[in-house]
């Protein structure tokens, strides 16, 4: 598990969808050198994103309570809790998948493939690193689907 990295101003990026923490190495593609930085810029994001997880899940459990509860009155209040309780289920799965990507990427950064696709092992551009470091597959190959790559 990751070291706590996240200050308040990471945490408190956490709870939209949008993630911010340090700057990221600039420059070539990552190397030897570079990748202790990177692990620091995904830890951060690693912590960010489990909050942001934590806070959603308790969210919807929650909310699942308060509409299993049959506390609300009216039914047209009950739909639209249920609409909330699907939009605040749609929005914790996005946040695991992307809490997974992260993890993905502190296993590739482990493993030493951090920073090369996976399709093709080019080096993916320092640009779109520093964008969104768990970034797996180089601008190439991110455009062609899974079925037509060889």
């Amino acid at each position: 598990m990751p070291a706590n990295l996240a200050g308040p101003r990471q945490l408190a990026a956490a709870r939209d969808d949008r993630v911010t923490v340090r700057p990221a190495p600039t420059g070539p593609p990552p190397t030897a050198q570079s990748l202790p930085q990177w692990r620091v810029v995904l830890e951060a994001i690693w912590q960010a994103r489990l909050l942001q997880v934590t806070e959603l899940s308790l969210a919807f459990h929650d909310a699942e309570a308060a509409v299993s509860s049959g506390g609300l009155g009216s039914s047209d209040v009950t739909e639209s809790a249920r609409r909330g309780l699907r939009e605040l289920m749609g929005r914790a799965v996005a946040a695991r998948r992307a809490l997974a990507d992260v993890d993905e990427a502190l296993a590739r950064l482990e493993t030493g493939r951090f920073g090369r696709c996976e399709q093709c092992a080019a080096a993916i551009p320092q640009a779109t690193l520093v964008r969104a470091p768990q970034t797996r597959y180089c601008p190439a190959c991110d455009c062609v689907p899974a079925a037509d790559v060889r």
